[in-house]
């Protein structure tokens, strides 16, 4: 496992353990190696530490149990209170303890300011100065291997591989045995496509870590996004037996099973996940997880009672992300376009239900309009399509959101092949080519220009086609298979 908010990977910046180095008079940061820690409470600060032991090894419940207990300490401690806002998935603690952050800004060190500001504008959709703060911090820390290791993770988090590759080398040429940026590096490398890399990352990171489940947790990862599926579940158990309650790879093999077309056993494997999960946030989102095998199934009806019994208790609950991801989902799948239309309505409503912060009411958003214009083009309507991928690219052009971005791009797609123009069409599905739904009609437009050497070079989209998501789970599984090159593990 590697670090994120949530299962549809969202957020974000769940910090590894940043020096501890105690008072608001602490060195001047250009003269510091670390960035510092302000709180006046020695036990606060502790719990702090620990905190940061356990995220480094996705122990992700007892970090925010920590901070928690280290805010709860020192209430003027800033820095516990935005990583708590980025671990919870409870959106009004999110809330609460965002405010508290901002509020506590003034009065920390300029390099703790720069933190807040990076992580406080990207939930509230202000990526440009959130940026410019992240890279501000990176200058006057770059001997901190722990916010290169940050900023690393949050490049991959936005699909941008590369630079993420270049952030966590350097914390590893700062810190060679650094078991969270070699974890993170592994990701990065299969997400490009250079599996042999990252499964060594993954060997590396077990050798370093043998006491601890998650690194086996993520070399079944990479194993499952490698298309090895049996060596996946292999991995998956030992993590488990080294903690049963690991909860990252009871969801894991359930996923695997999902994958491999097993999706009653799937079914009983999430269930084991969902009465593992540690709060309400964890609960719906293994449930949405666990939806999606009707869909594999072709079992609409069961598919839309079980979405919409989590979109009910989403909204009892106040968690208006899920609401909205519920009902987005059974729009992709439905094979009626005007039932599918009205979901993506509730969808919509659901964003103003209850709070949410802007960057995931910005993006669901953006997800919401990328089905509209696609399901739009099923039924021939090219004007609400073209409304929506009007709307989409307005967004684009204000907002750095990689997920934004991408919408619009997978939108602008659709939309060019369905008026033939291929050309466009590949240059705009090229940017989400981590959508497997983008990435059947890529190989589509390039079949359609002739360069069919391409098309058949998207085989390395693996790590794509071997998520377990609502789009992997429609794409039609004949292309999957040409694809992935993956028939040997249906």
């Amino acid at each position: 496992m590697h670090l994120c908010r949530s299962a549809l990977a969202a957020v974000l910046l769940c910090s590894g353990a940043f020096a501890v180095a105690g008072h608001a008079k602490a060195a001047h940061p250009r003269s510091a190696k670390l960035l510092p820690i302000t709180t006046n409470s020695a036990e606060a600060r502790n719990l702090f530490r620990q905190a940061m032991v356990n995220l480094e090894n996705l122990r992700t419940e007892w970090a925010l149990a920590g901070w928690r207990a280290a805010a709860k300490k020192d209430p003027n401690f800033a820095q516990a209170q935005i990583l708590v806002a980025y671990l919870t998935q409870d959106p009004a603690e999110e809330m609460a303890a965002l405010a508290a952050a901002k509020k506590l800004e003034p009065k920390v060190t300029p390099g703790e300011r720069l933190l807040i500001e990076w992580l406080s504008g990207v939930r509230e959709s202000r990526y440009v100065p959130a940026i410019a703060a992240m890279n501000d911090l990176l200058s006057l820390y770059p001997q901190d291997r722990r916010l290169s290791f940050l900023a690393g993770r949050w490049m991959i988090l936005q699909g941008r591989y590369d630079h993420g590759e270049m952030l966590l080398e350097h914390a590893i040429a700062l810190y060679p045995d650094y078991p969270a940026a070699i974890n993170e590096l592994g990701y990065a490398y299969a997400y490009n496509g250079e599996f042999n890399k990252s499964i060594a990352m993954m060997q590396r990171y077990v050798a370093l870590q043998p006491r601890e489940p998650n690194p086996q947790d993520s070399y079944a990862e990479i194993l499952r996004l490698s298309g090895d599926f049996s060596g996946a579940l292999e991995h998956y158990r030992k993590a488990l037996q080294l903690d049963s309650n690991f909860v990252s790879s009871q969801l894991g093999i359930a996923d695997t099973y999902a994958l491999m077309g097993q999706e009653d056993q799937a079914r009983h494997e999430y269930d084991k996940a969902i009465a593992l999960a540690d709060g309400e946030g964890a609960r719906l989102q293994y449930g949405l997880q666990e939806a999606i095998t009707y869909v594999r199934e072709r079992r609409y009806v069961e598919a839309n009672q079980a979405f919409r019994a989590l979109a009910d208790e989403a909204h009892r609950e106040g968690f208006a992300h899920v609401e909205a991801d519920a009902y987005r989902s059974m729009a992709v799948y439905d094979p009626q376009v005007p039932a599918a239309m009205k979901d993506l309505d509730l969808a919509e409503k659901a964003l103003g239900d209850h709070w949410v912060s802007q960057s995931d009411a910005d993006e669901e958003h953006a997800f919401i309009l990328g089905v509209r214009a696609q399901r739009a083009l099923q039924a021939a309507d090219r004007k609400t399509a073209l409304q929506a991928v009007q709307q989409l690219q307005a967004m684009a052009a204000s907002s750095r959101s990689a997920a934004v971005q991408r919408s619009f791009h997978a939108a602008a797609g659709a939309l060019a092949m369905a008026q033939g123009k291929y050309t466009q069409a590949v240059a705009h599905l090229e940017e989400d080519q981590d959508n497997p739904l983008s990435l059947e009609l890529l190989w589509r437009a390039l079949r359609k220009t002739g360069a069919r050497d391409d098309a058949a070079a998207l085989r390395s989209d693996m790590a794509a086609l071997n998520e377990p998501s609502l789009e992997q789970a429609v794409v039609d599984p004949e292309l999957r298979a040409s694809l992935s090159g993956a028939a040997a593990h249906p």
